[in-house]
């Protein structure tokens, strides 16, 4: 059963769009369930309620696209208003039944239909007919799986479908990653990690691209051979055989012959291999035989080998368009960084939320996000289009003119939003009824230094020193860290700098120092690291701690404390490193403030004893979210379940800010919700005076503060406490925005 499931769906797949999918489905159940009809009925995009006929084996094909059924309207309607299989020995009895004039199926009373459903929405039936011997068990379950499996095949090949029509404009929806909105060109990069996300291209330089091809295959074949020496040593002869084999593929055949033949069809390279390597392992997947079709990762394996090499050779040459939207499966920290900074306009990415990393960097690089998209196109988007919205998390494809004038339209307006706030600059962040709150900004970045200072921020609340360590293939060394550290506190001179401790694992990871775990959101991180690894830790503060001499406005902060005995691990070793520096210079080295990161719920429970052992605490939002509700923030599949205006949430911050009340501790927030305008009500009615936030959102949230009083907002909190879900929350806290005239802060357009 397994090997025709995988068959069947990995067929779907390659399916160039949505009708040759349904007719691979079609004939395939048809054959491997022994049925003598098979069909497929799937909703209509404009209007989910009704499902129509769009593929069909073993009935008069005439009757495609011509029969609709209705939720609860015959057999196929009833399965999905109930989504739920029906198993029948004689349909045409059934008090749901209903003929189809002309179509044959009363020939084939015995059937089994089961629904379609992705993400509790139903996508469509399929249903299998015999004229004799009911479905048992086996098959049933068989449909049922595939169904489930096909969903997302089925979404994929539709999205692929509707872009290949033409020039009509496709929208495709995620979760909002970053605020604001771009219009540009889709850049698709592709470090060789995969072959399936290789984007395709077109090329005129024919003779260059065979020559990249060739010259990448053989330094490959040239690697090989090297390998298959090396192992010869190690390994019976037999084994070490593979590695000349595969050189052997490498050095002629239709493998090669194919893939320049596709080049001279106009294609790039690396797409032109990428076809030849699926095509060739298709045919061994197709084979009966289970060793011949297991050499169909042979050939997917030496692809991506070439296919390394091949994005090698081509990396030095890419041509950055002037507004470049950068597109991805996976979009990361080190693709951002190859992007020339003023070409960079947004980003749209299949996998992600507005929580993950890469939205983060977004946020404080002021870039519009669309982040967790399913079934976005990737490979055919390279050049494309496109119209960003990250405040409601969509994208527009070939965009037309109408939505071009749209956007032009509200991009104009958000430019003089913009323009209006640059005069509160020196303007206190201070509610109607007199309330101070300290605006502070969260960086990493040297871009931000000059925009922070001219946005009227009062200092930097979270520096997250990981940055320089991730843009390096080695850890920095102390006097990188130094000069590093030693910027930015001469830049803030006079205002606080809050550098946090190496805050590395999860959605972080160092290509250095690797970290592989089944759950690394639950396993090594944060402060983890760094006390498992003193000599890290102590480098780090050493270089923080000298950086800071003469200037003094530095205060350090720990990434996820979860224990008192990591805090006091931690104080133990910062004031080692002061007593070391002291006995070095013979000075006096003056002790920076020290503060908790509360993001775990066990710190939560514990902020008594927490607030006592330090000089502030911050908290992290997109964590506290995280571990509180049970949602990583970095899968798409449960991004809309992810809210950091959650009640319980809000709840656990609330006892954070009372707990720390009792020993005088200052509270503070760092995580995105305090650069979110709603956020900015939900915290300041809860009591929190100092935020910190992406430069970006600094001077639309001191125009916040400054349109509600204090108590307004506090009894808004009450209120929002009161109410179910996040949903009800946000709709709570955006009306009263709009009230003041503040709406585009949260949407496209005033």
């Amino acid at each position: 059963m397994i090997h025709r499931l995988q068959r069947i769906v990995q067929e779907v797949n390659r399916a160039l769009d949505t009708d040759s999918a349904l007719d691979l489905i079609t004939e395939s159940l048809t054959r491997d369930l022994n049925a003598d009809a098979c069909t497929i009925f799937l909703a209509k995009e404009n209007d989910p309620g009704v499902l129509v006929l769009k593929a069909c084996s073993g009935l008069n094909p005439d009757i495609i696209g011509k029969v609709e059924r209705r939720l609860g309207q015959g057999l196929i309607g009833t399965i999905a208003a109930r989504a739920e299989a029906m198993n029948l020995i004689d349909a045409p009895r059934h008090k749901d039944f209903l003929l189809v004039p002309n179509s044959r199926e009363d020939d084939f009373p015995v059937f089994l239909g089961v629904p379609i459903i992705a993400h509790r929405d139903v996508l469509g039936v399929i249903a299998v007919q015999r004229d004799q011997e009911a479905f048992n068990e086996d098959e049933e379950a068989f449909l049922t799986t595939l169904a489930a499996q096909l969903a997302t095949s089925i979404e994929r090949a539709e999205s692929e479908g509707r872009f290949r029509a033409g020039a009509v404009t496709h929208v495709v929806r995620g979760v909002p990653g970053a605020p604001g909105m771009a219009i540009g060109e889709a850049l698709v990069l592709n470090r060789g990690v995969n072959l399936e996300s290789v984007p395709n291209k077109k090329t005129k330089d024919i003779d260059g691209e065979v020559k990249t091809f060739s010259d990448a295959v053989r330094k490959v074949r040239d690697e090989l051979y090297e390998q298959a020496e090396k192992m010869r040593a190690a390994l019976p002869e037999e084994e070490a055989a593979l590695f000349v084999a595969y050189a052997q593929m490498l050095s002629g055949g239709s493998l090669i012959e194919d893939t320049e033949k596709r080049i001279r069809e106009g294609n790039w390279a690396p797409s032109s291999w990428r076809d030849t390597v699926e095509a060739h392992a298709h045919v061994f997947e197709q084979m009966e035989d289970s060793y011949l079709a297991e050499r169909a990762n042979d050939i997917r394996d030496l692809g991506l080998r070439v296919l390394r090499k091949l994005m090698l050779e081509q990396s030095p040459y890419l041509d950055f368009p002037q507004q470049t939207i950068l597109v991805g499966d996976e979009v990361t920290a080190t693709d951002l960084a190859d992007v020339p900074p003023d070409c960079l306009a947004g980003i749209v990415s299949t996998h992600g939320s507005s929580s993950s990393h890469v939205a983060i960097l977004a946020h404080a690089l002021g870039i519009p996000a669309v982040m967790g998209v399913p079934n976005l196109p990737v490979k055919q988007l390279d050049g494309v289009k496109l119209v960003v919205d990250g405040y409601n998390g969509s994208a527009f494809i070939n965009p037309d003119k109408a939505v071009l004038k749209e956007y032009g339209r509200y991009l104009e307006e958000e430019a003089a939003i913009e323009q209006d706030l640059l005069n509160l600059k020196n303007v206190p962040a201070v509610t109607t009824d007199n309330h101070q709150i300290r605006l502070l900004v969260n960086t990493g970045l040297m871009s931000d230094y000059t925009p922070s200072l001219r946005s009227g921020a009062e200092g930097v609340g979270l520096y997250r020193t990981e940055i320089p360590f991730q843009v390096r293939d080695r850890f920095p060394s102390e006097e990188e860290q130094f000069q590093i550290y030693r910027n930015v506190l001469e830049t803030f001179k006079g205002m606080p700098v809050v550098l946090r401790t190496l805050d590395v694992g999860g959605d972080k990871p160092l290509n250095y120092f690797p970290i592989r775990e089944a759950n690394p959101f639950l396993g090594w991180r944060g402060i983890r690291i760094t006390l498992d690894h003193p000599e890290i830790f102590v480098t780090q503060v050493h270089a923080m701690i000298r950086a800071n001499v003469g200037i003094n406005n530095l205060e350090i902060l720990l990434p996820m404390i979860s224990a008192r005995a990591e805090l006091d691990d931690s104080l133990f070793l910062i004031n080692r490193v002061r007593a070391e520096i002291e006995e070095e210079t013979g000075e006096k080295i003056w002790l920076p403030k020290i503060g908790a990161m509360i993001e775990v719920p066990s710190a939560v429970y514990q902020i008594d004893d927490i607030c006592e052992m330090v000089d502030f605490v911050s908290i992290g939002t997109n964590d506290l979210t995280q571990y509180l509700l049970a949602v990583d923030r970095n899968n798409e599949n449960v991004a809309d379940l992810f809210s950091s205006l959650h009640p319980a949430v809000l709840k656990a911050m609330r006892q954070i800010v009372e707990g720390a009340r009792e020993t005088d501790t200052p509270v503070s927030v760092c995580g995105e919700l305090a650069g979110d305008p709603l956020g900015v009500m939900a915290l300041l009615g809860m009591g929190i005076d100092t935020l910190s936030m992406s430069v970006g959102s600094l001077l639309r949230a001191k125009k916040v503060i400054l349109s509600f009083s204090q108590s307004e907002l506090a009894d808004l909190f009450a209120q929002a406490l009161e109410m179910p879900d996040a949903f009800m929350i946000r709709e709570l806290y955006a009306s009263r925005l709009d009230e003041r005239g503040l709406g585009g802060f949260i949407r496209a357009g005033k």
